[in-house]
């Protein structure tokens, strides 16, 4: 275990009390040896994504120094590529940070009456200028939703981000509906409904992982879903996708409702 090999195990032999110990430490070797492998990962998707934008950062501004941008409309246009590329770092470079210290219980989150239907409603105007440039309609068709106790603005976040990956996938002219209604166990559900291409059956388990991409035709994953994932769970809820190829995607929210004052 010293030098890393964290997959062999002790065997589970001799007196009982050699046995527990010998069990616990197979135990303790096995969370090291994901955790490793999680750290691995984490790096392996860092570099990935930061390599995009890092080379078209040294590329244009190569051209600055070189004089292969020789007008002032070159220079201007590497310049701004510059610009953007490197404000994506830091989105993305937040966006991880943000993730690690929700992951880790450190985000501060406020705990306050949340009305679900004003959230659902502001989001719906957030977004109303992006909806509005692919002629795609957002409908809220929600009942007088139960209060839940958390934090306005992170839920916010969370269900912007599914908002935002249902209007990037969906075609021009179509609807995405936001159903909100109360279920048993006083629970509130809101489910996502677009009309885009769908999400193929072995794709649906991995949306909510970081950085995950789609083979298929479907796009905007990335973040934004881990994180919505996040902020649900430390809310007490729950979230899943469900979809099948070629007939939209519909992603469902669960959320306690606030304990009625006693």
């Amino acid at each position: 275990m010293e030098e890393g090999q964290y997959g062999q195990e002790i065997p589970l032999a001799g007196p009982r009390e050699v046995r527990e110990l010998a069990s616990s430490f197979n135990k303790m070797a096995g969370q090291v040896k994901r955790s490793q492998s999680q750290l691995r990962h984490y790096v392996a998707d860092v570099s990935h994504q930061l390599k995009s934008p890092l080379t078209s950062i040294h590329g244009f501004a190569q051209a600055l120094l070189d004089g292969t941008a020789a007008d002032e409309v070159a220079r201007q246009r590497a310049a701004t590529i510059i610009s953007d590329e490197s404000q994506r770092m830091k989105r993305q470079v937040d966006e991880l940070l943000e993730l690690a210290r929700m992951q880790a219980g450190q985000l501060k989150m406020e705990h306050e009456q949340v009305n679900l239907n004003e959230l659902l409603e502001h989001c719906r105007e957030v977004f109303e200028v992006q909806a509005e440039e692919k002629k795609v309609k957002v409908k809220i068709y929600a009942e007088l939703l139960l209060p839940c106790s958390g934090d306005f603005d992170r839920l916010e976040q969370a269900f912007s981000n599914i908002l935002d990956n249902a209007i990037k996938n969906s075609p021009d002219g179509e609807e995405i509906k936001i159903i909100g209604k109360n279920i048993e166990n006083r629970l509130v559900e809101v489910r996502v409904i677009d009309n885009g291409p769908g999400i193929p059956p072995e794709q649906l388990p991995h949306l909510f992982e970081r950085f995950y991409q789609t083979g298929g035709v479907r796009s905007g994953f990335g973040l934004g879903l881990a994180i919505a994932r996040e902020i649900v769970i430390v809310h007490g809820g729950a979230i899943e996708a469900r979809s099948e190829p070629g007939e939209g995607a519909e992603f469902i929210i669960r959320l306690p409702a606030r304990r009625a004052a006693k």
